[in-house]
């Protein structure tokens, strides 16, 4: 046990380190982030390594039209002042862990820098200065004030915006104004993750193990939570009544809401990183073993596992009927959701000797998945999109061109 919260201390203090100290080499910042895909009306958003919140039109990524093309494309690089330690006197690097989530036509985002963003696609388009209130964008907290660093996902409900924080905290913002409406009590360990929301309670896993309940309306604690033997590594998922997360000890969790104890839970030879997918009562976990595994929700009983030959990060996507996965080394796999029967995903020069992985980069973002191609970014800031059908990629565009205009 002692060894197990060790371990866990110390990777937690050496990933916080190389996220402060990369980049101040006084060349070029080494890609940092691994910000997902999301996709509204024909329009994907994300975030690049580099710091910047891009708007791509697949329509005219397919053309080969100079971005940004007037169908929808933009690109905003906040500006977050220096403080404390930078390798620049007036603004810091910005650093996207979260995929942007979008809500009544706006995308909304926190960096790791302690900020969070809703922007709008038609001021952003427009390249009119940040933030235009009167198109509801705004930054919190709105000075040069920062809170601690944000690595997981914003979630928005009814009129809000809740995002957890490396302080511990639970924020929740206006959705309009980006007022503060609440913030939580501090919760324990840093809050590394994405927060799920089932009725008017919110949920968060922690790193020092626990599963917390929070009132949406004003950040109360209520009374139920759940105890882990150690710390939880992922991102909830749930499903009816049912949250299921990953723990530093190989575990994966579910727990019905208001028991104290777990209604199953499985071990494999590495973490859960990412967020389970639950669909059709099966359970999808990625591990860091290199396998994927199907687990009944109820019981957890193993249904199949799938060899995916490396560490899977990302979490996975659902594709009609397809488990689409990416292991880290840059396979992308497409996967049966009924058998666990899988192929991977041919590479661009499958047949010459050089080619190692369908991408040939680092995957650690989350997949997106819309009218049959899944959209894949990789740590090289290339953006892939996979046809499901022919099992090969459709097409793929460089977002460093975009960084260096």
């Amino acid at each position: 046990m002692k060894s197990r919260i060790i371990g866990i201390v110390i990777f937690v203090s050496i990933v916080s380190l190389l996220i402060v100290f990369t980049g101040c080499t006084g060349v070029q910042r080494e890609p940092i982030g691994y910000s997902g895909v999301n996709g509204h009306e024909g329009i994907l958003y994300m975030g690049t390594t580099d710091g910047m919140i891009v708007a791509i039109n697949p329509a005219s990524r397919i053309a080969g039209e100079n971005f940004p093309s007037s169908e929808g494309e933009w690109a905003y690089s906040p500006i977050i002042p220096s403080q404390g330690w930078s390798c620049s006197g007036s603004s810091a690097p910005v650093s996207i862990y979260g995929t942007p989530v979008l809500t009544d036509g706006l995308t909304c985002i926190g960096v790791y820098n302690g900020k969070v963003f809703m922007i709008n696609p038609s001021a952003r388009n427009s390249n009119l200065p940040f933030p235009q209130l009167r198109d509801r964008e705004w930054a919190y907290p709105r000075t040069d004030d920062l809170i601690a660093p944000i690595v997981g996902s914003p979630v928005v409900s009814g009129d809000a915006v809740y995002i957890c924080s490396s302080d511990s905290r639970v924020y929740a913002l206006d959705s309009r104004y980006g007022d503060e409406l609440w913030k939580s009590e501090l919760l324990g360990e840093k809050l590394w993750v994405t927060p799920i929301i089932k009725d008017d309670t919110l949920y968060v896993s922690t790193f020092d193990g626990q599963i917390l309940a929070l009132s949406i309306t004003n950040g109360d604690l209520l009374p139920w939570s759940f105890k882990a033997e150690t710390g939880f590594v992922s991102s909830p998922a749930i499903y009816g009544d049912i949250i299921i997360a990953g723990t530093i000890d190989r575990n994966l969790y579910a727990v019905r809401i208001g028991d104290d104890t777990p209604l199953w839970k499985f071990q494999a030879g590495n973490w859960f990183w990412g967020t389970p997918l639950v669909d059709d009562g099966i359970v999808y976990a990625a591990c860091l073993d290199g396998m994927v595994y199907a687990l009944d929700v109820s019981t957890g009983d193993k249904i199949w596992e799938f060899d995916a030959g490396d560490s899977v990060v990302s979490a996975p996507v659902m594709a009609e009927g397809l488990l689409a996965v990416a292991s880290e080394s840059g396979n992308i796999f497409l996967i049966d959701k009924v058998t666990g029967k899988g192929n991977r995903v041919r590479g661009l020069e499958d047949s010459s000797s050089d080619i190692v992985s369908t991408t040939g980069a680092t995957i650690r973002s989350s997949l997106f998945y819309s009218e049959g191609i899944v959209y894949v970014h990789t740590q090289d800031d290339v953006l892939f999109a996979i046809d499901i059908e022919q099992a090969n990629i459709s097409w793929m565009y460089s977002l460093e061109q975009e960084q260096d205009k």
